[in-house]
């Protein structure tokens, strides 16, 4: 009874067979690592560095996938050989080159520039500035409390008052146009 146990199990297990595939890329006829392998009986797998993986039969449905190719799904009765070719596709970035700095090597420099900035900052200190008063402030502050007042608002009186005689003008054409035609 055991050993027609063991037999039919070694049987059962024989008759699912495992078959190989090799996906390649369609342009080049190179084979692609790590690509994405979904079947319809949730056999789930990774194409290898030669681009081949197994499957046991029984699916019906192959489904592909891979960031550099579109995706793709073929049905069993349309596998020919055991080559499922993918195409490449066109918006995929094929290397992206990253340049940046080391932002530590950067504070280095700023920490060095401000003590440079400091000791700048020691020499201006050490000139000494004559005491006394500053006539060029005092002549500056004057203009614009007494002078410089006066001189905005003779502007905006000049600007208003050009409006208010262009007004008048307007009106009075108006007022001729109303007398001649009452004449």
């Amino acid at each position: 009874m055991r050993k027609l146990l063991i037999l039919s199990l070694l049987a059962t297990s024989a008759s699912a067979e495992v078959q190989q595939y090799v996906v390649a890329d369609m342009e080049s006829r190179a084979p692609i690592r790590d690509v994405l392998i979904h079947t319809d009986d949730n056999q789930d797998t990774r194409s290898n560095w030669d681009g081949t993986f197994s499957l046991h039969e029984g699916f019906g449905k192959i489904n592909l996938s891979h960031l550099n190719y579109e995706k793709r799904y073929i049905l069993k009765s349309e596998l020919k050989g055991d080559t499922i070719w993918l195409m490449p596709n066109m918006n995929a970035l094929r290397e992206v080159v990253i340049y940046g700095e080391r932002r530590f090597d950067n504070r280095m420099a700023e920490m060095r520039k401000s003590t440079m900035d400091q000791s700048v900052d020691a020499q201006l200190a050490r000139i000494k500035i004559p005491s006394g008063p500053n006539v060029l402030a005092i002549a500056s502050w004057l203009f614009e409390n007494t002078l410089g007042k006066n001189l905005e608002k003779r502007a905006r009186r000049k600007k208003a008052l050009k409006v208010v005689r262009q007004q008048e003008a307007e009106y009075q054409q108006r007022w001729d146009a109303l007398e001649g035609k009452k004449e």
